[in-house]
């Protein structure tokens, strides 16, 4: 009988423990999950953890991923709760135009519900940095570099 109630209580104990993890903590591994699936090129991961009514805008705006643009690497830089069930993540994003070698970066805020089910992307914007992670036109094109020749000096 005795070890009837030590089980019990030992049982209780660790379900006492087990506690779901906070908000933030869902929040951060859903962002994570979703970014690190769009910069290999996974996007059938990606859209599942997106909001149904974004998952059409999020396709037509990462299309030339992997395709037109060269995700080199993805960053969560912060997460801001607005309360339990919505937080905003800033996400830095270094890439490239398939055709330039030229590195890009650009900070997106990324907009995450909880709408039930986890936490699912509603929004994403561009705050800052360089046009056209999205597929956007450039608002001028780039300049071209002269090209450089250096005076040839004959040695004897």
């Amino acid at each position: 009988m005795a070890t009837k109630h030590l089980a019990l209580a030992l049982g209780l104990a660790l379900l006492s423990c087990i506690t779901p993890p906070p908000a933030s903590e869902r929040a951060t591994s859903a962002a994570r999950e979703l970014n690190v699936a769009t910069r290999f090129g996974r996007m059938d991961i990606a859209l599942e953890g997106t909001a149904p009514s974004f998952r059409s805008d999020f396709s037509k705006r990462h299309a030339q991923w992997g395709e037109g643009i060269r995700v080199l690497d993805l960053e969560l830089v912060g997460l801001q709760m607005k309360d339990s069930r919505n937080a905003a993540v800033n996400v830095d994003v270094s890439w490239a135009p398939v055709n330039s070698s030229l590195l890009q970066r650009t900070r997106l805020e990324q907009t995450w519900t909880d709408q039930g089910r986890g936490f699912v992307l509603v929004r994403e914007r561009r705050v800052s940095g360089d046009i056209g992670l999205f597929g956007e036109a450039s608002p001028r094109p780039p300049e071209p570099h002269p090209d450089m020749h250096f005076p040839t000096k004959t040695i004897r």
